[in-house]
């Protein structure tokens, strides 16, 4: 089987990858904040409620909320001091909801009652999944699926597993970092995984501009014999090629059917950060109260990559960077093609945070929107099959009904639509709104 060069077969584009600014950049531990906001949502699915109350002192991996629905994931504390305050605030994301804010005492102190994941061999999955949720473990690539619900899946039986370590989006290299800096920590974890569903289709995927990560990798499987099984899968440079179903056609050529996920066709696929984060709460009694990020972009002065406290403000990561130059324009959060634009630099960040990029008019130029040309190019690079353009005219005369005639719903908003459009049309935005609108008459 040719574990070379692999990728999907519908749309994409190869871009500027901005990498060299921090893919030489060690992970740095930030300075230890003074204050976290630890939000109650930071996942699909039901938010949490807050266990604590104001005036509460908590330690590090201390439950601070917690939720009954399937669909969502515990929070913890990410450092230990004094609950301040439980209020709504705005994440770096964008998200409006509830955050419990802890002043750190400086000392970080654990909490004792965490434990690894005993007798794994053995265990029920469905206490496994009872842990995994208990941990807070959700995807750390994307929109922040909690890992639990994909662990089981009854028809089909999940029989193949893929760590995504694509990181396709410009600029973003702390999924880079953590293959080559936590490497046995993150085959250890595929292996976990790859026992738990009795697989020698176990895989780690990563773009070839990593070529580091890839020949690292497998090195440590040629020498490891408990690790034989295991395999790194090469992908072609090209985005959205970390997308989890253009994935899975890519690695193991299987097809995920519209509104379907991976566990539909037996692919059992989740970001290299949430492996690690499941190894380290299944072998170490972690759970996930911090994360890698990359800070990037001509408009930060000090670019690294850093492992953060969950809840740790866009300012004080900032600062850590050697603080904003003069020129900046504009800061993302996440990546460049999907992130969010951040208005508030005392918004926290999330377990889904990627990164905080700081942008000059070297790369957002100001450009206005000239009248479409037909050209054709955001249906021929749209990795979802649809037709952005048409979508873009349905939707500005208000036709949410032929929107959703043109699948609209299936769009992944990766953003292609408007960087390949040579009007610079806000093909992106648009098509997202008709989404937002299908969706919001679906429930009427």
């Amino acid at each position: 089987m040719n574990l070379k060069n692999l990728t999907f077969s519908v749309g994409g584009v190869h871009m500027d990858e901005h990498k060299s600014l921090t893919e030489a950049c060690p992970i740095e531990r930030i300075d230890q904040p003074e204050v976290v906001h630890i939000p109650m949502s930071q996942h699909i699915g039901a938010p949490c409620s807050p266990t604590v109350s104001v005036g509460d002192h908590v330690k590090v991996g201390q439950v601070v909320g917690t939720a009954d629905a399937f669909i969502s994931a515990d929070v913890h504390a990410s450092v230990s001091g004094e609950v301040i305050a439980i209020e709504k605030r705005y994440t770096a994301d964008g998200r409006y909801c509830v955050c419990v804010s802890i002043q750190s005492d400086g000392q970080n102190t654990m909490d004792e009652d965490l434990h690894p994941f005993e007798n794994f061999d053995t265990a029920n999955i469905d206490d496994l999944m009872k842990f995994v949720k208990k941990a807070g473990i959700v995807g750390m690539g994307g929109a922040g699926f909690p890992l639990h619900a994909k662990l089981k899946s009854e028809d089909p039986l999940l029989d193949i597993v893929i760590l995504n370590g694509a990181e396709c989006e410009p600029f973003l290299t702390c999924d880079h970092r953590i293959m080559l800096e936590k490497s046995d920590d993150l085959l250890s974890s595929l292996k976990l995984f790859a026992d738990l569903y009795h697989t020698k289709e176990a895989y780690i995927a990563i773009e070839e501009n990593k070529p580091d990560a890839i020949s690292d990798l497998e090195n440590r499987i040629a020498n490891n014999p408990d690790w034989k099984d295991l395999k790194i899968a090469g992908c072609k440079t090209k985005y959205p090629q970390g997308d989890s179903k253009r994935m899975s056609e890519a690695v193991v050529d299987r097809i995920v059917p519209q509104n379907g996920v991976t566990n539909d066709v037996g692919v059992m696929l989740t970001n290299v950060g949430t492996s690690l984060a499941f190894y380290n709460a299944v072998a170490k009694g972690l759970p996930s109260f911090e994360r890698v990020i990359t800070v990037s972009g001509s408009g930060i002065n000090t670019p690294k990559n850093i492992l953060v406290p969950i809840g740790t403000r866009v300012g004080d990561i900032l600062d850590f960077c050697g603080g904003l130059k003069d020129n900046y324009i504009e800061i993302i959060c996440g990546g460049p093609m999907t992130g969010k634009s951040v208005f508030d630099l005392d918004s926290p960040i999330t377990k889904t945070t990627s990164g905080i990029l700081v942008f000059t008019e070297e790369e957002r130029p100001a450009t206005e929107e000239s009248p479409c040309i037909k050209c054709s190019r955001c249906v021929d690079h749209c990795p979802a099959n649809i037709n952005p353009t048409d979508i873009n005219a349905a939707i500005l005369k208000n036709r949410v009904d032929l929107a959703q005639e043109l699948h609209a719903d299936q769009c992944m908003e990766c953003g292609i639509c408007s960087f390949v459009c040579p009007a610079k049309r806000n093909l992106s935005q648009s098509v997202k709104l008709a989404k937002r609108e299908i969706r919001m008459g679906s429930k009427k």
